[in-house]
């Protein structure tokens, strides 16, 4: 398994962990690029698996001697396949005529160096995502495979009374995420009487600035700071439901964790996002990016209907767990790695 990095908020980061734990019959190794300065976790990796390569450096000479030192260090471990999370990354392996699956994660803008170097073999997270590589490289992917996440058999029982007046955000704290409009709609339901309140989990480098826009909007007793944590369930457990107001997705995995719990999501309609809404559902959701009135909205509907929050949440739960499950997605993972083992793909 490759990626640039392994940030412990990183989505593609804990999918390669689910993935690879998930599969215990596959012995993986693990490689990753200098470090950028990001927290990192390898801790669930197995000593002597994991290797940095500086394959990200400006230095072409430097590129290519790391590619060299890379290909040994794949035949030393005796790997037959790289899973690749990183398209630039791919693409080097594959001119180092190194075997690679890549899997995307993110539906990108047109590059035209990925449409003529882009990797033979492709998989792709969601079907928004699947869409975006035909798009820009005008090849297939040989498969969509959800993000791993572990659902219950049975359906959480959702008690109401707790947590009504209350929403989670799960999501890095870069712009990308979309924050300071999730806190402009905020101030709107404080300006309209409502006294609903936010928890924002997670690290980021727009902390300080979302934190003072809290501040001069007078938002401190409603919304709340709660950094990193590994256990993101005792947030979505308090919460009536989670939000997440994304700029660009590919499949977000604390709206699945959220299902997982029986929680809806209250999304952007964006690729990847829009994805994982189910076809029956019923509450507004699919909010334009940006549109600040627009998501005050839906969240001061959400909040006002609790019950049909709840049932929501049923119908997130019921048509994401079968496609989410680790096993299954470690199963099809495994077809995949045959297929092109066996000259198949």
């Amino acid at each position: 398994m490759m990626n640039d990095n392994f940030y412990r908020s990183s989505g593609a980061a804990r999918a390669i962990r689910g993935i690879s734990q998930a599969l215990p019959e596959v012995e993986y190794c693990f490689a990753g690029c200098k470090n950028d300065g990001s927290v990192e976790d390898v801790s669930w990796v197995a000593d002597g698996k994991f290797e940095r390569f500086d394959l990200k450096s400006r230095s072409p000479i430097l590129v290519v001697r790391e590619l060299i030192r890379f290909k040994r260090w794949f035949a030393l471990q005796r790997c037959d396949l790289v899973h690749c999370h990183h398209r630039r990354l791919s693409v080097l392996l594959q001119l180092a005529r190194v075997p690679v699956l890549y899997t995307g994660h993110l539906a990108f803008q047109p590059a035209a160096w990925f449409r003529w170097l882009h990797p033979r073999r492709m998989t792709a997270v969601s079907h928004s995502v699947a869409m975006n590589i035909l798009e820009t490289t005008g090849r297939e992917v040989l498969r969509c495979i959800d993000n791993p996440t572990q659902f219950p058999t049975d359906l959480p029982q959702i008690d109401v009374s707790k947590g009504r007046n209350r929403a989670v955000c799960i999501a890095r704290l870069e712009p990308i995420k979309g924050h300071t409009h999730l806190l402009a709609a905020w101030k709107l339901l404080r300006d309209r009487g409502h006294g609903y309140e936010l928890d924002l989990v997670g690290e980021g480098s727009l902390r300080s600035q979302l934190e003072a826009q809290v501040e001069k909007d007078g938002l401190q007793k409603m919304v709340r700071f709660h950094g990193f944590t590994d256990d993101v369930s005792s947030f979505i457990a308090r919460s009536l439901f989670a939000v997440l107001v994304s700029e660009v997705e590919g499949q977000p995995l604390a709206a699945l964790e959220a299902a997982a719990m029986g929680r809806p999501t209250l999304l952007t309609a964006v690729p990847g996002s829009i994805d994982i809404l189910p076809p029956d559902a019923k509450l507004r959701n699919g909010i334009e990016y940006g549109n600040i009135k627009a998501l005050a909205d839906a969240l001061e509907e959400w909040f006002q209907r609790p019950e049909d929050v709840v049932k929501e949440g049923e119908r997130f739960f019921r048509f994401l767990r079968a496609s989410s499950d680790s096993s299954a997605i470690a199963w099809k993972y495994k077809e995949v790695y045959q297929k092109i083992l066996a000259g198949y793909a």
